[in-house]
């Protein structure tokens, strides 16, 4: 294993931290007035289609009383529904609403434009390197399985009822 010079640490350490303080989550969380949770379980629809509360809750790292208040505020938004399982009628999905697929787009297209207008100001090889020194990063937390309690990447494999 490769050493790391502990300065490198801590200048990577406070940079990542800066970097979630003026990255677009907090700003779009303000702009959508929706809480970060609820952003992220939207996020999750969006991609998974429906899940159960207990997958909510495993992926959000959300207690299952945490889920059903968040879901139910969700629902009071008209974000989500809750729909029973045609296969097991003891079986209850969340998934999208029309509104709540349209607020992800919304979200989705200004998250975009931030990202957009923060990559406009780099030179194409530092934005080139970049994506790749990002993709290596994330293959190699893949590679060990970690789960840093971060948002899942965007394959479908997070979804658990697929």
């Amino acid at each position: 294993m490769k050493q790391v010079n502990p300065d490198a640490l801590r200048k990577l350490d406070d940079v990542m931290a800066r970097l979630q303080r003026v990255m677009h989550v907090r700003s779009l969380v303000k702009k959508f007035g929706l809480t970060s949770s609820q952003m992220f379980i939207l996020r999750y629809l969006a991609r998974c289609g429906q899940a159960k509360s207990s997958d909510i809750g495993k992926i959000v790292g959300l207690s299952p009383g945490a889920v059903t208040q968040v879901t139910d505020e969700m629902i009071r938004l008209r974000l989500v529904d809750r729909v029973r399982s045609e296969e097991d009628r003891r079986v209850v999905y969340v998934s999208l609403t029309d509104e709540g697929k349209d607020t992800v787009e919304r979200i989705r297209l200004a998250g975009s434009k931030r990202l957009l207008a923060i990559l406009e100001q780099l030179p194409p090889d530092d934005t080139d390197s970049f994506i790749r020194i990002l993709e290596k990063v994330v293959d190699i937390i893949d590679q060990e399985g970690a789960n840093l309690d971060a948002e899942p990447d965007e394959k479908e494999s997070d979804c658990e009822h697929k």
